[in-house]
């Protein structure tokens, strides 16, 4: 009988002999270490000493050829392209994605899994409180994320081997902290009592923050006024109507673009852009015009071209700058993302019982229907439903709750979390209803168990396509259109080419580490609780 370890290396092998064949397709498991491209050497790539990722949020990687986007397909023709790249993780959501790029690990080591995590040990309040992550004050995210080696992060180690300064730059607050975790700075917009969104992060320099341009309006609706729709706040997303203080994608390309101008000694350069997230959840038109009763000028295709343009500023920079030749460019997105034509949610509120930085507000009815049959602590519904219970030892408990999820006619899947030794799993229960979903048949299992660890939810449903809870457009599940994703690298001395491998996201921090030379992550495979603890303790002493 062939060992866990044996049957890894025998699919990591199977998926290098076969990576000509677009049909081919392995699951190479819970180790970190990404299987190597064509292009790939052993040893590292020469003259190259910066690193640039880009993450469009919820970029979808049809989108490029749907809507002709130029500049996306000008870096797929200098680069390494990988058609079958997906997310390969749940929760398939901002602030699970965010972390899982830099730090290479799968949601299961990481503090949390989800948009709402449980604080099991009591690390920023009471012991088994609920909390929403996007909301938390950056110093709760510290704490969080003290328990993982500061040099797991990317830009902790690029710094460390080449010296430069390392930035992280976007509009959306979380999305930018989180990535640019050990960064020298971030920069990213917040809200102010007036209004504006005002540049904010962490030691955001002064060239920012004092430049009048950075500040926009963060109050108008642009016609999405609505409590209905996930309303746009001013020019937070989206540019505007002010050309003197153009927001969104806009805003962080140009925060990019002045840091590159300003920083004469940098090395690292993480972004993050938020529009085609933002509208893709307030419309939902991931499969083309909806909503035509809300009239805005804000809709999928030209915030995608906005983006774009953006893109394209950034490698013209690289390129003026004489840096486009020493410059590997990651361009990726934390997720895609689905029309919830069948929608059940309310938009109010996607989360269940008492979260402590949340409002309260009702609940979807079916939500609340669980929360009425079962003991629900939080829960969290998206394109997948994820429920934490109030006494994991209560199996009696947890059948009513699986009972009530089988109830909504949109559940194709649902699994109970089980520990044995301390090996965390998830069970399938019940009879999955596939429906010719080929996708989840083949991904289900193995995406939800990404996220199995001690502090992570013990019932998770997984929805059919075309079915959420969260928004108009969403994401979060194991759907295939919210898990693929584009996946475009560009390395200098390097031929382009078309890549079959089916990376995911925990990928790109070893293919980074092992193009730029750097010292390897501490945990990179056979994780363990022991392991972790023996890393941080070893990373405080440095």
């Amino acid at each position: 009988m062939k060992t866990r370890a044996t049957q890894v290396l025998a699919l990591t092998t199977l998926s290098l002999l076969f990576s000509g064949n677009p049909n081919a397709f392995a699951t190479y498991g819970d180790q970190a270490k990404a299987p190597m491209s064509s292009w790939e050497s052993s040893t590292p790539a020469k003259g190259v000493d910066h690193l640039v990722i880009m993450v469009f949020d919820q970029m979808r990687a049809d989108y490029i050829e749907q809507y002709n986007l130029q500049n996306f397909k000008r870096l797929q023709k200098m680069s390494h392209n990988y058609p079958k790249a997906y997310v390969g993780h749940l929760g398939a959501q901002t602030v699970v994605s965010h972390l899982v790029i830099p730090t290479g690990l799968p949601p299961k080591y990481l503090p949390w899994q989800d948009d709402v995590t449980v604080d099991r040990d009591g690390a920023i309040g009471p012991a088994n409180h609920a909390w929403n992550v996007g909301d938390l004050k950056h110093a709760k995210h510290e704490k969080l994320l003290a328990k993982i080696p500061r040099n797991q992060f990317l830009a902790q180690r690029v710094r460390d081997h080449f010296g430069g300064k390392v930035f992280s730059v976007g509009e959306k607050n979380y999305s930018s902290l989180i990535m640019g975790t050990t960064a020298d700075a971030v920069i990213n917009l917040e809200k102010d009592p007036s209004g504006k969104c005002v540049p904010s992060g962490v030691n955001p320099p002064d060239y920012i923050t004092k430049n009048d341009r950075f500040t926009v309006d963060c109050t108008k609706s642009y016609g999405t006024g609505l409590s209905t729709l996930y309303s746009l706040d001013g020019s937070h997303y989206v540019p505007g109507d002010d050309p003197a203080h153009l927001g969104g994608d806009i805003w962080a390309a140009d925060a990019a673009l002045t840091v590159m101008k300003n920083e004469k000694n940098w090395s690292g350069l993480f972004m993050t852009f938020g529009a085609i997230d933002k509208v893709g959840h307030m419309l939902g038109e991931q499969e083309g015009r909806q909503m035509l009763s809300v009239q805005t000028p804000y809709h999928l295709d030209n915030i995608l071209r906005t983006a774009d343009q953006q893109l394209g500023r950034i490698l013209d920079e690289l390129q003026t700058e004489n840096l486009l030749n020493r410059t590997m460019i990651i361009v990726t997105a934390d997720r895609g993302g689905q029309a919830n034509d069948i929608y059940l949610g309310n938009n109010k509120t996607q989360s269940l019982g008492t979260v402590d930085n949340e409002v309260t507000a009702p609940p979807p009815y079916w939500m609340e229907h669980i929360d009425q049959v079962g003991k629900v602590l939080t829960a969290y519904a998206d394109t997948s439903v994820s429920i934490w219970v109030t006494d994991p030892a209560d199996e009696n408990n947890k059948k009513n709750i699986t009972n009530a999820l089988s109830d909504i006619a949109c559940v194709q899947d649902i699994y109970s979390l089980q520990s044995t030794g301390g090996d965390w799993k998830y069970v399938r229960t019940g009879s999955p209803q596939y429906k010719k979903n080929h996708w989840g048949k083949e991904h289900n299992e193995e995406l939800v168990n990404t996220m199995a660890g001690p502090t992570a939810p013990e019932l998770v449903a997984l929805l059919q396509n075309e079915c959420g809870f969260g928004r108009r457009g969403g994401h979060g599940g194991a759907q295939e259109r919210s898990q693929r994703i584009p996946l475009i690298i560009s390395v200098p001395g390097t031929s382009s080419s078309t890549e079959w491998l089916p990376l995911r996201l925990m990928d790109i921090s070893d293919i980074a580490t092992r193009t730029l030379g750097l010292a390897p992550a501490p945990l990179v495979k056979n994780w363990n609780p022991a392991a972790m603890k023996r890393a941080v303790a070893s990373d405080k002493q440095k």
